[in-house]
């Protein structure tokens, strides 16, 4: 009876330490999966940037990736589900694009033109033409047209955060803004779409500076008319 307490003691003791064990066991397979999962995605994206929407199969992914069919299934069952994630990491890569190209501009330069040339810059990049590639790709493929809507909805949020980081608040505040930021996002997009088919970048300035001359025209005397979603808005 003596014995007892102490052989509790013992078998509670070699119950935790399994317990721990297991633990970290399963804490090392979810890091290895979370590692495996990235280490794919980042393949994908880097394939969309070299090849496009085209040449990003699973089967090159597989290989790229050195990976069994089965590990690429296990994390991504389908094409559209491993575009799409990679989508998202392309997302992220042309966000911290701009942040880049906003900080490599001077300072004490024109804001408008600063923040316009900061945002070409980025969407000009392989990445940025990689998403739209998938765009494209997209107009013939309901499942990855379906798959990119939703994730595009959920990077807009960042995409015009970025917009407005870009303009600063007190052009940001201006009762025009919202729609210059708009129009701006798909000034970019066609900047980007097109920039394949210009010779040169000349044209490329020019355009930019065309639109520099636009937004700060729109800014500086508000000559944009104000719709009925306007005036509501700025009535709340």
């Amino acid at each position: 009876m003596i014995l007892l307490p102490s052989l509790t003691v013992s078998l509670d003791c070699e119950s935790l330490g399994l317990w721990r064990r297991r633990r970290e066991d399963m804490t090392k397979r979810e890091e290895q999966r979370l590692a495996t999962r990235r280490e794919i995605v980042s393949v994908a994206a880097d394939l969309l940037i070299a090849r496009g929407a085209a040449g990003t199969t699973t089967v090159e992914v597989q290989r790229a990736a050195r990976l069994s069919r089965g590990a690429l299934l296990h994390h991504f069952p389908s094409r559209e589900e491993l575009l799409t994630a990679a989508v998202s990491m392309l997302v992220q890569l042309n966000e911290e694009a701009a942040r880049q190209a906003l900080d490599s501009m001077p300072g004490d330069g024109e804001p408008v033109a600063r923040a316009v040339n900061a945002l070409a810059a980025a969407v000009t990049r392989p990445a940025f033409a990689a998403e739209m590639d998938l765009w494209a790709a997209a107009r013939s493929d309901p499942k990855l047209r379906a798959a990119l809507q939703h994730e595009e909805k959920n990077a807009r949020g960042d995409l015009y955060r970025v917009v407005d980081a870009a303009f600063g608040p007190e052009l940001a505040a201006h009762p025009s803004y919202a729609r210059v930021a708009s129009l701006t996002v798909q000034f970019l997009r066609g900047l980007a779409l097109t920039q394949t088919l210009r010779d040169g970048s000349s044209r490329t300035d020019q355009l930019i500076e065309d639109w520099s001359a636009v937004v700060r025209a729109t800014l500086e005397s508000d000559v944009l008319p104000v719709t009925k979603t306007e005036r509501r808005r700025r009535s709340e």
